[in-house]
């Protein structure tokens, strides 16, 4: 399948593509940054939905939960556009499990980790790191 011609190209100047005036690396990190703030809040919004105690507040923080999610999806495929899909699914999955166990349940929710879970938490952050920057 081959990419839509009116979205956005980089344009390679010498060795470093820009999209929109911006670098390669900075878009790429944005839309990382993006990502993982999008990853966060649906988990705290759908998590919020399983704790309501009425049907108003499960289906406000659906919706709530459901457009984070949109947004972490047009984020992930910002990420594809202009990485690896290797690279995108490495962070926009793995690290989002990652970020997700360290914000939501750990800091907005106050979940306890023992010092098996922590280190299981940084061994899958290593591990997503070498599938992301690995060759």
């Amino acid at each position: 399948m081959r990419p839509r011609s009116d979205l956005p190209e980089p344009v390679r100047h010498g060795a470093v593509a820009t999209v929109l005036g911006f670098s390669l690396p900075v878009v790429s990190v944005a839309l990382v940054g993006l990502n993982q703030v999008f990853n966060v809040v649906a988990t705290i919004g759908f998590a919020l939905s399983g704790r309501a105690s009425g049907v108003r507040l499960f289906i406000l923080w659906q919706i709530i939960g459901g457009l984070f999610g949109l947004g972490a999806q047009v984020t992930f495929a910002g990420i594809v556009r202009y990485t690896s899909l290797r690279f995108a699914n490495a962070v926009g999955i793995g690290l989002a499990f990652v970020s997700a166990e360290i914000v939501a349940s750990y800091i907005f929710f106050g979940e306890s980790f023992s010092r098996a879970q922590w280190l299981g938490t940084a061994l899958i952050f290593l591990g997503v790191l070498f599938i992301a920057f690995g060759r």
